[in-house]
C-alpha cells in the first residue's frame, strides 16, 4: 500500500476475508483476556497460560491482517507481537517470571498499536483507553513482580479488578468493532 500525498483521496481495495480474519483476531484476543481475567482470579496457573496464549495468537492474526496507510506502524506493531512470542519461548525454556512479564509487555505493546489505530480511525474510545493502559499495566508489573510484591493478597485483589475492567473495555471495543460494516475498501482522506 503506498501513500500518494497527504490531503490526496486515494483508495485501496481491502479484500472481504481480509477484514474478517482482522476481526477474528480481536474476538481470539478477547477470549485470552477472558480467559486469563478468569484465571488470574482463581489463581489457576494453565488458564493463565492458556489466556496469553490464545491472546498472543489473536493479536498476531489482527497484527498480520492491520490495514494502515504508513507501514511503519505495521511493521512496530508486528515486530513488538513478534518479539513477545519469541521471549514467551524463552521462558518456557527459563522459567524466569521476569521474562514472562516482558514478553507480555512487547505483545500488549503491540496490542495497544492495534487500539489506537481502531480508536484514531473510528473513535472508540475504549481503545483510547486501553491504548494508555496498557503501558501503565507493563510497568507496574513490572514493578510489583520485580520487588516481590506480586505474591500479596492485596495486591491480586487490585489487579483483578483492574483485569475485569480491561476486560469490559475489551468486550464494549470489540462489540463495535463487531458491528462495523465489512470494508471493502479503505479511503485516505
Amino acid at each position: 500500500m503506498e501513500n500518494n500525498g497527504a490531503g490526496q483521496g486515494h483508495s485501496v481495495k481491502y479484500p472481504r476475508s481480509y477484514d474478517i480474519i482482522y476481526r477474528s483476531g480481536y474476538v481470539i484476543s478477547f477470549l485470552g483476556i477472558f480467559l486469563f481475567w478468569v484465571s488470574y482470579l482463581f489463581l489457576n496457573e494453565s488458564g493463565l497460560f492458556g489466556g496469553i496464549s490464545l491472546f498472543y495468537i489473536g493479536a498476531l492474526i489482527s497484527g498480520i491482517f492491520l490495514l494502515v496507510w504508513r507501514k511503519e506502524i505495521k511493521i512496530f506493531i508486528l515486530s513488538c507481537i513478534i518479539i513477545g512470542i519469541f521471549l514467551s519461548f524463552m521462558y518456557l525454556f527459563l522459567k524466569n517470571q521476569e521474562i514472562l512479564i516482558v514478553s507480555i509487555g512487547f505483545v500488549l505493546a503491540g496490542y495497544a498499536g492495534l487500539y489506537g489505530k481502531e480508536a484514531y480511525c473510528f473513535h472508540f474510545n475504549e481503545g483510547w483507553i486501553l491504548m494508555w493502559s496498557f503501558p501503565v499495566l507493563i510497568f507496574t508489573n513490572l514493578i510489583i513482580y520485580g520487588t516481590g510484591y506480586g505474591r500479596n493478597v492485596i495486591t491480586h485483589d487490585i489487579f483483578s479488578v483492574i483485569y475485569l475492567i480491561i476486560v469490559i473495555l475489551a468486550l464494549s471495543f470489540l462489540i463495535k468493532k463487531l458491528r462495523q460494516p465489512i470494508m471493502e475498501f479503505c479511503q485516505n482522506q
